[in-house]
């Protein structure tokens, strides 16, 4: 499944799930990613393949500071790999620079972050409704959308409120709005519901797979929440910066049941 030779060769794909399988989404061959230098150098990432499928939910789980994060950042294309390449929808992240891979992240992916990385100053609505802003909408049809997928996350009494007017739980389901807003083709979520309840998490988890499981969508969830696993379609298991194995649903539901 990894292999710490990333240099070199075509790139083929990991070992297949059998059955019938949507199209890749993302594609990442030969990905590492080392910290630091020389006796201070930390390889975090060892050589990753991975296949993330259309119209799924992948989960990936694993101990902490197994590269989880790590991974997930490389793809979305917040941090430079090492070595090794991702294509996500037929563009190679990696190779993309500067204001064309800002432009990318902003038409193409939805963040979902452990620190909600709200803006103090807005309001939830204004929080949400801004990467349609970034896009060029129009703050009434910005406003609109935001509204529309804060009602559905039960925040209809809390539009006009300001991040420090509102618990945890309610500030992770902004940032989920947010993600959601501008219908991104691919939702890159860490632990996204790591302040919200049982009830609220799997709300939560419902809406975005509301958004994934269609063609020409994704999205990969970073969590330990072993509640909402019955939504994965397929389940990455890492340890040490690779990835040890690959569950489909069946085989989720099968761990679930024991």
């Amino acid at each position: 499944m990894t292999t710490d030779s990333p240099q070199g060769g075509a790139m083929t794909p990991p070992p297949a799930i059998a059955g019938s399988q949507p199209p890749a989404a993302i594609r990442c061959r030969g990905i590492v990613k080392e910290f630091g230098r020389g006796e201070t150098l930390i390889r975090v990432l060892h050589g990753i393949d991975l296949d993330v499928r259309e119209n799924e939910m992948t989960f990936i789980v694993g101990p902490s500071g197994c590269g989880k994060t790590t991974l997930i950042s490389i793809i979305a294309g917040i941090l430079s790999a090492t070595a090794g390449a991702v294509d996500l929808f037929g563009t190679r992240v990696t190779s993309l620079k500067g204001s064309a891979l800002v432009k990318f992240r902003r038409d193409n992916i939805g963040f979902i972050f452990q620190q909600f990385n709200l803006l103090p100053a807005l309001s939830a609505l204004e929080n949400a409704a801004i990467p349609l802003i970034a896009q060029g909408a129009s703050e009434s049809v910005a406003n609109a959308a935001a509204r529309r997928f804060l009602i559905q996350l039960g925040l209809e009494k809390h539009l006009e409120k300001f991040p420090s007017q509102m618990s945890g739980g309610q500030q992770q389901r902004v940032a989920i709005a947010r993600a959601l807003v501008h219908e991104p083709r691919f939702i890159v979520c860490d632990e996204p519901t790591a302040s919200l309840d049982a009830a609220s998490g799997r709300a939560a988890i419902a809406l975005l797979r509301d958004a994934a499981v269609r063609p020409g969508r994704a999205v990969i969830i970073v969590t330990h929440d072993s509640r909402i696993f019955d939504f994965a379609d397929r389940m990455v298991a890492m340890s040490d910066g690779r990835i040890e194995k690959l569950s489909d649903a069946r085989e989720i539901a099968a761990m679930e049941h024991h």
